[in-house]
């Protein structure tokens, strides 16, 4: 297919000409038929992709339109940066007379390359009735409108608590028998074996969260293995998830990049010991990786512990397992009850009488895979109870199966044909993320923008981050992305893919938009010159590429550890075009000054990493719309991030800096965390009109009163998070209130006492007190906050008991209490909290009683509850009517320190 770089740089053409005419004076009308040319060429691409088959003149065909419109594309923007680079330096007259020979001889450049694509496109055309390719029409290019994104937005419920899980009763019970039950002690082994796509993860999931598991085991970890094996970055995520609340995690993080593995290895041994634990490892492809990784985990033979190990291979533990489950294909009632409930979701689960027939016969070819069965009903339900386009999805399984293509790889394709050409382009870009990676749904929208793949508004209005997440959430309602966790406003925060769509993306983006993967032992050689997209994986030894040139880049991911993957900084000067370089978790210290010169660049990844500086030269990069240094402790920030004029999101984490980044003058920026407040002067604050969401880190020096003058000027601040630490508290008088458009607020340090009700913002509805150690109870007031949906205390209150009156917190939807140390009991008065959804109460060892009103809770779905076992014994004894009537129950007991 070369549909989704045709209508890429048609898309792209036709926004130069709308947003770049100033630089296109002279050329045009050169580009006006280019973009024509490439919109007629899209008429005849859907005949020619049904034609070629085994016909390698029209596949030569297709791919010679592919060239074309990707040369196109860098050609004309190789003009615009070309142009726009005087113009951004020149500052008077004479400097921009100096600039105009250039510019004649750029006109002049551009001018031939655009003839020679010309004459590309007029044989390409004559192509056409050569091989009997025939124009189908104008096809539907439009980019998905934003009241198609209302619709998906309303329909987020089904996937946000996934519970489809059909057939698995019997794999749980012989898993929990065979492995969690034994009484054996020591180390018990065991595995989940299967064919890809067959629900091996889903299963030891299930087993993982099973009270019991969860009751029986002090410590549990889960982890991604994946083929792309890093044993230092396995066991730093156990270590991860096996840290205790009081234990700073950027300290750990900090301590585990300076450390060797095995020092790691003795990390997690440490934190086992004594203890018994439930380790998943998630995808094990060899048995060579299983062992390198053993010695981490202690064999205590006076208590049981165990390892459940996911894999596609019977052999990997062959010699230390206790016990080998065997998941088989689900059976054909199963498969037709998850069929249902993947493709008619919305419409009480049930098939129309007209559809059976060809349903069943779709089913039959998924052979009983949940994987291709939750793929497939994906794909169904786009269509709706069109008899035609399923009886079309029927014949497209059928031409794939007689190429001798695997059910759920065909699955995957027909999946992936079904989607527009904008979620075309999306998708692909998985393909630049690890295997079995967790990829975070913001860098994921912003990797998207920075592509140029979203459109600049919607039909409302919307930035370009709302209209990306719509597409994210099309992609997950279309099961080609799965959910890992969602934000307290119930937004996707972190998101997975599957082995084999990760597998097809990076196939699809090597055929359609030309990705190269490099890995180390390739480092330095043969790598295209023609490839637009590059990952490389890469280690310490030596440089990973070399400075051999490459015009077309426009991606860099780079996975792995050291210093030495420059090779010069030369390399930077031969990738003009670059708009996304990713760096984060790359173990760097110094970054080269050259990167100065990517004046192209959109993205810059640079999270945890060791960087002490932030060149000057990072001053030339104004297209920039993301630069991440977050995780980046101490960094030096010269004065040079107010220059970076397009900058739309700046993470930050306890920079230095000499000056006032004089944010203010970025008028694009919608996030910015975290600065400090001896830095946030910003002298015209009303001029940052997109800012939405805003972490300052205060002291004891900060202006309060002077701080939310400033803040109370910027119109769309939705989100606040305040933070400061040492033992010094903060007190915010009536500032608070001046924030009247604030949503959320987080405020994260020690506290005397709350604003009174009215120094809040009026239109407050999430709000998070992490430290606080408030010594009064922070309820009388909090319940009295109108419009409060979210409320999070962690470590925020040191006393006994929490009261909320009859009637308070009536819209309160979510509560979530985490280390209250002393707290020992809750009070609800009549129809208090009445709309609350879930509650979740952590490690606060002396709450053993809870509030009878929750039996009257009618909206009460979800009650989690980690704390010590005898308190989880004490509860189900007494509140047993409670926990009966709610949907989603979970009592977690661990050991709890006072």
């Amino acid at each position: 297919m070369a549909e989704v770089a045709i209508s890429f740089t048609v898309e792209k053409l036709g926004s130069m000409l709308v947003h770049k005419v100033a630089f296109l004076q002279g050329v045009a009308k050169e580009v006006k038929w280019l973009k024509e040319e490439l919109q007629r060429m899209q008429c005849f691409l859907k005949d020619a992709e049904e034609k070629q088959g085994n016909d390698e003149l029209i596949r030569k065909w297709i791919s010679d339109i592919r060239d074309v419109a990707q040369d196109a594309e860098d050609v004309i923007e190789t003009f615009i940066l070309k142009v726009d680079a005087p113009r951004r330096r020149s500052r008077g007259l004479l400097e921009t007379c100096a600039c105009l020979p250039d510019h004649v001889y750029h006109l002049d450049m551009v001018g031939e390359e655009i003839e020679s694509i010309r004459s590309r496109l007029k044989d390409i055309s004559r192509g056409c009735d050569r091989y009997g390719i025939q124009s189908l029409g104008e096809r539907t290019m439009t980019t998905m409108t934003s009241s198609e994104g209302v619709q998906w937005r309303s329909q987020l419920s089904h996937w946000q608590k996934d519970k489809d899980v059909v057939g698995l009763e019997a794999d749980v019970e012989s898993v929990l028998h065979n492995i969690v039950f034994t009484k054996r002690k020591g180390l018990v082994i065991g595995s989940i074996v299967g064919m890809g796509g067959i629900g091996k993860s889903t299963l030891a999931r299930i087993v993982y969260n099973n009270d019991t598991v969860v009751n029986q085991f002090e410590r549990r970890a889960w982890v991604c293995i994946s083929s792309e094996f890093s044993p230092k970055e396995i066991i730093k995520e156990v270590v991860l998830q096996l840290l205790e609340p009081s234990e700073d995690k950027l300290k750990v993080l900090e301590i585990m990049e300076r450390s060797p593995l095995e020092h790691l290895k003795s990390m997690v041994h440490e934190r086992l010991q004594g203890k018994p634990y439930f380790i998943v490892l998630d995808d094990v492809w060899e048995s060579a990786h299983w062992q390198s990784l053993a010695s981490a985990f202690p064999n205590e033979e006076d208590k049981t512990s165990i390892l459940l190990l996911t894999t596609r291979k019977l052999s990997v533990t062959k010699d230390d397992q206790i016990y080998a489950h065997k998941i088989k294909t689900l059976n054909r009632e199963n498969s037709w009850e998850l069929f249902l409930k993947k493709a008619f979701t919305g419409n009480d689960g049930q098939c129309p009488e007209e559809l059976k027939a060809t349903a069943r016969d779709i089913l039959q070819k998924c052979n009983g895979l949940p994987l291709a069965i939750t793929v497939i009903g994906g794909l169904l339900k786009k269509h709706g109870k069109s008899k035609d386009e399923w009886n079309k999805v029927l014949k497209g399984m059928n031409s794939h199966l007689k190429t001798g293509e695997s059910s759920v790889s065909h699955i995957m394709e027909l999946s992936y044909h079904d989607l527009p050409p904008q979620l075309k382009s999306c998708f692909l870009c998985l393909g630049f993320f690890k295997e079995d990676a967790t990829i975070r749904a913001e860098k994921l929208i912003q990797v998207w923008i920075a592509q140029g793949l979203i459109p600049p508004k919607g039909d409302k209005d919307e930035t370009m981050e709302e209209i990306a997440r719509d597409y994210l959430d099309e992609l997950i309602n279309r099961n080609m992305i799965q959910v890992k966790d969602t934000t307290k406003d119930d937004r996707v925060k972190n998101c997975l893919i599957h082995d084999f769509l990760h597998d097809l993306a990076i196939t699809k983006a090597k055929e359609e938009i030309r990705l190269e993967i490099l890995r180390d032992e390739g480092g330095g050689s043969q790598s295209s010159q023609k490839s637009r997209h590059r990952v490389i994986y890469c280690g310490t030894e030596r440089p990973v590429f070399s400075s051999q040139k490459n015009n077309h880049i426009r991606s860099l991911f780079f996975h792995g550890h050291g210093n030495n993957i420059f090779g010069g900084s030369t390399v930077w000067k031969n990738f003009q075009l670059l708009r996304v370089l990713d760096f984060e978790n790359a173990s760097l210290e110094i970054l080269p000054d050259a990167i100065g010169e990517i004046v192209g660049l959109r993205y810059l990844g640079l999270r945890n990493n060791d960087i002490k500086e932030l060149p000057s030269s990072f001053s030339r990069l104004k297209n920039l719309q993301v630069l991440d240094i977050s995780l980046n402790f101490s960094m030096e920030v010269p004065n040079i991030i107010w220059k970076m004029i397009s900058l739309r999101h700046l993470y930050m984490s306890r920079i230095t800096c000499q000056a006032s980044p004089k944010v203010d003058y970025l008028k694009n920026l919608q996030t910015l965390t975290y600065i400090p407040t001896p830095r946030w002067t910003p002298e015209h604050t009303s001029r940052m009109t997109s800012l939405r969401k805003l972490g300052l880190e205060l002291d004891e020096k900060s202006d309060i009163i002077n701080l939310f003058d400033s803040l109370a000027m910027l119109a769309n601040l939705l989100c606040l998070n305040l933070r400061w630490y040492g033992n010094h508290d903060i007190s915010f008088e009536d500032g608070l209130r001046k924030l009247s458009y604030l949503t959320q607020l987080k405020l994260q340090g020690k506290m005397t006492e709350l604003p009174t009700v009215g120094n809040f913002p009026p239109n407050l509805s999430h709000l998070s007190l992490n430290y606080t150690a408030l010594d009064k109870d922070p309820m009388p007031v909090l319940e009295k906050l109108p419009k409060l949906v979210y409320l999070k205390l962690d470590g925020a209150f040191t006393g006994e008991e929490m009261t909320i009156t009859r009637d308070g917190l009536p819209k309160l939807n979510v509560l979530s209490l985490r280390e209250l140390i002393k707290l020992r009991n809750i009070r609800v008065g009549e129809r208090g909290m009445s709309d609350l959804r879930r509650l979740e109460i952590h490690r606060c060892p002396h709450l053993d009683n809870l509030p009878r009103e929750l039996e009257f809770m009618a909206q009460l779905g979800e009650l989690k509850m980690v704390t010590t076992e005898e308190i989880v014994s004490k509860l189900r004894d007494k509140h047993s009517h409670i926990f009966s009537r709610i949907p989603s129950l979970h009592l977690v007991s661990v050991t709890l320190k006072d």
